[in-house]
């Protein structure tokens, strides 16, 4: 497996990459937004960040709380993880080039708010929570540490609130969404019909 040094380069790279990713999307659809404000919230990318600098440290400064393995098992645990991250990276440019300006890090509802039912938005309602979760769970099995399993459940639990809270906001003022909301689910695609 990968450890110390190198495991925090690579998971640097990603988180990074991430972040860079993010504020591209944000910058480039906030200036289309028609509610005041930007869609992202200082207090939420502060708080990643500091997860994000505990990820990034840990290989280092507290290997010990990191499970690794010197055989092939431990690094197809690895090659498993950055699969995970990539198709995370995948689902999320696929989203937020479909959801444009009405993303934000806070439920709103935003002038002329609609539906926005193409791209992976047609299989699931939540399909940039699904690449946090993807991203969040890939990290995990890079460097399978107590700190990545506390984020993968911490990004679990308060993902699924959002959602919940999301969802309840945009059916009480969103025209269709109650519709959408009954034959689309959550976080992963139905494999079949009802």
């Amino acid at each position: 497996m990968i450890k110390g040094i190198a495991l925090s380069v690579i998971l640097t790279i990603i988180i990074a990459l991430f972040y860079i990713m993010d504020f591209y999307f944000m910058s480039r659809h906030d200036t289309a937004r028609k509610k005041e404000g930007k869609g992202w919230s200082w207090d939420y990318t502060l708080f990643t960040m500091g997860m994000g600098a505990l990820v990034l440290l840990q290989p280092i400064l507290f290997p010990a709380l990191g499970w690794s393995s010197d055989k092939a098992l431990g690094i197809g645990i690895q090659i498993l993880g950055g699969l995970s991250v990539l198709l995370s990276f995948i689902l999320h440019i696929w989203s937020r080039r479909h959801l444009r300006h009405f993303y934000t890090e806070r439920v709103e509802i935003q002038p002329e708010h609609k539906v926005i039912d193409t791209g992976p938005y047609a299989y699931v309602r939540h399909p940039l929570i699904t690449s946090f979760l993807l991203l969040a769970g890939g990290i995990f099995l890079i460097n399978p540490a107590a700190t990545t399993l506390l984020i993968v459940i911490y990004g679990v639990w308060t993902f699924t609130g959002s959602a919940k809270e999301e969802e309840k906001v945009l059916s009480e003022n969103v025209p269709g969404y109650a519709e959408y909301l009954r034959h689309t689910p959550r976080f992963l695609p139905r494999l079949w019909k009802n």
